[in-house]
């Protein structure tokens, strides 16, 4: 029994040694047969190109290692961060180490251009970090590449210009069928035609953007601190108004198209729409009565001296605002008035197409007139309702002011315009608690009316920027709209327009014509008026997404008006924005550009041709 139990035990030993043997037997094996993570060189092997300014960088990642998104970084050896960095899309993975994060696999391409204030740089660090999926993360690497001096002559956008030379562009194709349509017009028509074709130009222009601002302009100076303007008076001062604006543009337009410089794109600078802004504001405090805007005496006795006896109405100021208005309040580039700068610009013909631009002008300004003149008589009489007149106009040079700072800082343009449109509606239902109770039933429905309206705006404001889709002219966007598949997937691909500056078109012309997709280029500034009624009533439209829903969509932001952006619009006989400009798919410039803001059918008519292409 005893030997028997022995002999039990020592085989279970034995049955147990070998159970363990087997497994560490497995367990070699099984470690012998997994991969030893790569080295860093191996795993994620980095190629470099220099083409000129553009810098290609493309990656070879081994199976089962990725590299993180974030983890990219491109600079100089001065410091300087490679711009209008271009990146693939990445793939979402939960990372051990990092949570959510973008990655990507298999092949990574990044395209970028070195910045044109670093031209004396001699080498590029690319900075990144990766992963193996057998649980090893990388350090962070840093690969160096040596960088050939560039010059301006080598620049990306210098590049872009020889393809697109400027000598060897036919004018006639480059413009817009509108703009085209009024440089035939001025080589072909005669002087009194074409008088009335630009007249009648300015007045459809009238009822746009770039004019619209300057009716609470010129109604506020009229009434000013003038009690009472005869309609002799109004007419005198508003035809003074529209005088300086005409010739302000006529003049300015002289300048660009003979030297090639946009005066009113010029002015268009954070310093000079600020000051303008803080005028309105100066404006508004005094219709309030909180400032008494008094010049210094020196000057008023001069100006008496010249007949010019009232602040709010003497001509020299109506004058200045008419001139700045034109150049400031109001940049507009349309088809009338591109075609009259080409015909300057290619003909040299000053007396001709200043004469247009002035006429266009005048068109522009007969509304102006009209409103301006009659101010006489829908003014009431001095006492409780011109304080209440005044107040009104003050308010309007706060939305002026909202208007005009809405170009240099969008985002808080809903806001401010929120918080006016929610004082005014409260100002004008309480306004018989602080004045004396309106004595016509007519005059207290317009005003709880206007209460209401003005009042749902800005609550309509609120919601639109609480929900990200609202702007001036669209106050809730799309908000609530239904949309179908299509046109889900088309708003959905309208979110990935790419917004560039100049210097950086080429790279995205060549992505897109090795991905074979044609292209729309949009010439835009942030203080571009035009620009905002093409992206909010144009864009919008449903046929339109649809239409552009093959599209590369490049905005191109001109805003700062810097030596690329002109050079640019030069190459391209670009007046300014807004302006589309289209490729096909092989790459090749279509021959027509739309300038200004096209009607729908007239922008889908030309994408349908770039299609064909």
């Amino acid at each position: 029994m005893v030997i028997k139990r022995h002999l039990l035990v020592i085989g279970q030993l034995l049955i147990l040694w070998s159970g363990l043997v087997l497994c560490l037997q497995a367990q070699g094996a099984l470690f012998s047969a997994t991969k030893h993570p790569l080295p860093t060189d191996e795993a994620f092997v980095v190629s470099a190109q220099q083409n000129n300014g553009r810098i290609d960088l493309i990656w070879t990642i081994a199976d089962d290692y990725y590299l993180y998104q974030d983890k990219l970084a491109f600079f100089t050896s001065n410091n300087q961060p490679l711009a209008q960095v271009l990146l693939p899309p990445a793939e979402m993975k939960q990372d051990p180490l990092f949570g959510k994060t973008m990655v990507y696999y298999r092949q990574l391409h990044v395209s970028g251009l070195l910045p044109t204030s670093d031209t004396v740089a001699t080498h590029l660090e690319i900075r990144y970090q990766g992963c193996w999926n057998g649980g090893v993360c990388y350090p962070p690497q840093i690969h160096t590449m040596a960088l050939q001096p560039i010059s301006l002559e080598d620049s990306n956008l210098s590049t872009f210009k020889k393809k697109h030379d400027v000598r060897q562009t036919d004018w006639s194709k480059t413009t817009g069928t509108n703009a085209n349509w009024f440089l035939n017009n001025l080589k072909n028509t005669s002087l009194a035609t074409l008088m009335i074709i630009f007249f009648l130009a300015g007045l459809a222009l009238a009822f746009t953007p770039c004019v619209l601002p300057m009716v609470p302009i010129l109604s506020s100076i009229i009434v000013g601190l003038h009690p009472k303007p005869s309609p002799l008076k109004s007419f005198l001062l508003s035809a003074t108004y529209v005088l300086f604006m005409a010739a302000t543009y006529s003049i300015a337009g002289l300048i660009a198209g003979l030297s090639g410089a946009n005066v009113q794109i010029a002015l268009q600078h954070p310093v000079v729409i600020g000051t303008i802004a803080g005028l309105f504001i100066l404006f508004a405090a005094a219709m309030f009565g909180w400032l008494n805007l008094q010049m210094p005496q020196v000057v008023q006795n001069k100006i008496n001296a010249i007949g010019n006896n009232q602040l709010g109405g003497h001509y020299l100021g109506v004058a200045l605002m008419g001139t700045l208005s034109a150049l400031v309040v109001g940049p507009c580039v349309a088809a009338p008035l591109a075609g009259a700068l080409l015909f300057i610009a290619q003909t040299g013909d000053a007396t001709t197409g200043g004469m247009a631009l002035f006429i266009m002008g005048l068109g522009m300004g007969v509304p102006l007139l009209l409103v301006g003149t009659s101010a006489s008589q829908w003014i009431p009489k001095t006492g409780p309702w011109m304080h209440r007149i005044k107040v009104g106009f003050g308010f309007l040079m706060l939305l002026m002011a909202v208007w005009m700072n809405d170009r240099v800082w969008p985002e808080a343009s809903l806001t401010l315009l929120a918080i006016i449109s929610l004082v005014m509606a409260l100002v004008l239902a309480l306004h018989h608690r602080w004045q004396p109770p309106l004595k016509s039933l007519l005059a207290a429905v317009i005003a709880y009316t206007l209460a209401l309206f003005i009042g749902l705006y800005g609550i309509a404001l609120i919601v639109g920027q609480l929900a990200g889709t609202g702007t001036l002219m669209q106050p809730i966007g799309n908000l609530g709209t239904t949309l179908t598949a299509a046109e889900s997937a088309v708003s959905a691909q309208k979110l990935k327009i790419v917004k560039v500056l100049p210097q950086a078109i080429e790279p995205l012309l060549v992505q897109a014509k090795l991905n074979n997709q044609p292209v729309m280029l949009e010439f835009y500034a942030d203080w571009c008026i035009s620009c905002k009624e093409l992206d909010a009533f144009v864009f919008t439209d449903k046929k339109v997404q649809l239409a552009l829903a093959t599209f590369k969509v490049i905005k191109v932001d001109v805003t700062l008006n810097s030596p690329a952006a002109k050079q640019l619009m030069q190459t391209l006989s670009l007046v300014g924005p807004p302006a589309l400009v289209f490729y096909s798919s092989s790459g090749q410039l279509h021959e027509e550009t739309i300038i200004g803001v096209p009607s729908v059918d007239d922008l889908i008519s030309v994408l349908r041709q770039v299609q064909k292409l």
